[in-house]
């Protein structure tokens, strides 16, 4: 009789052991499931309305649509008061468009530099998307060929800049273009698979689900062109641990510059003095920074 009971006990236990591993099994199935299905949501927060353009912080600046594959990307071209000054190709974050920008716009034009930004299909007034990393990529290129091509900019008078996502999107386009004046990233990371570090995320197959492989690290290692990464050390989305990882995968010469103070957007405007300091030292350094033109 206790063989019994005990036998039915051990026979309960697992059981209950199985049903349980089971349950795992399935929340992890569908947990990768919901990553796989999701990932461009999470990753892309596009806003077609603008809020503002730069006529409304006293710039002046024409609107520009570029043509692409039956779409068409829409962009504002602020021009330098200084005659021959270098070009800033703006790339921005995976958020909202042009507009969220335009303050930032503002205050790098106020370096003496002629600002190019333009949103990515999806995003603002550019058709097409939805977005995707392989369209970042081709868009970032008509953008570059705009400026080369169609403005007859030298290429080693363009500086690339890209903030968060454009980051990547534009450690990608300097690394297939060698003869850019320079790169300049703002809240970079090496990769989207880097955010799981320190999350239950770190669990799930993430190398098999992800799809959207915007791999920073594995890029700027090819890029020959001089190198700012600027971070901000409150920065709690992309934290500085990884952009010293991103800084270690890149090829001399390459500075990073932590800004005190600064979070994930707003570093230029919570410590200009700091920001400034080192856009304008590395302009210099490289003989990109026009005549006057430390302003901000």
């Amino acid at each position: 009789m206790n063989g019994a009971r005990a036998s039915a006990k051990r026979s309960r236990g697992v059981r209950v052991v199985r049903a349980l591993l089971a349950t795992v099994a399935s929340l992890y199935l569908l947990a990768s499931a919901v990553i796989w299905f999701a990932q461009t949501s999470i990753l892309y927060h596009p806003e077609k309305t603008l809020g503002s353009t730069p006529a409304d912080l006293g710039l002046s600046f024409e609107p520009v649509r570029l043509a692409l594959d039956g779409d068409q990307l829409a962009g504002w071209w602020v021009p330098s008061k200084i005659p021959h000054a270098p070009t800033l190709l703006y790339l921005h974050g995976n958020a909202g468009n042009v507009s969220a920008n335009v303050d930032q716009v503002r205050r790098l034009a106020g370096t003496g530099l002629s600002v190019f930004i333009f949103d990515y299909r999806g995003y603002g007034e550019s058709t097409g998307g939805p977005p995707r990393k392989r369209l970042l990529t081709e868009d970032a290129e008509r953008a570059w060929a705009y400026l080369v091509r169609e403005r007859r900019i030298q290429p080693s008078e363009v500086v690339i800049y890209g903030h968060s996502l454009g980051g990547a999107v534009g450690i990608d386009l300097a690394s297939r273009h060698p003869d850019a004046g320079a790169l300049i990233t703002e809240g970079a990371f090496p990769s989207v698979l880097d955010f799981a570090d320190g999350t239950i995320f770190r669990w799930l197959p993430l190398r098999l689900i992800v799809t959207e492989r915007i791999d920073a690290g594995s890029r700027i290692g090819a890029v020959r062109a001089p190198k700012l990464l600027l971070h901000g050390e409150a920065d709690t989305m992309i934290p500085v641990r990884l952009a010293r990882r991103l800084y270690d995968a890149a090829a001399d010469p390459k500075q990073l510059v932590v800004i005190p103070g600064g979070s994930h957007d707003d570093s230029a405007e919570v410590n200009g003095a700091a920001y400034f300091a080192a856009l304008n030292g590395f302009l210099r350094t490289y003989h990109l920074s026009p005549r006057g033109g430390d302003a901000r």
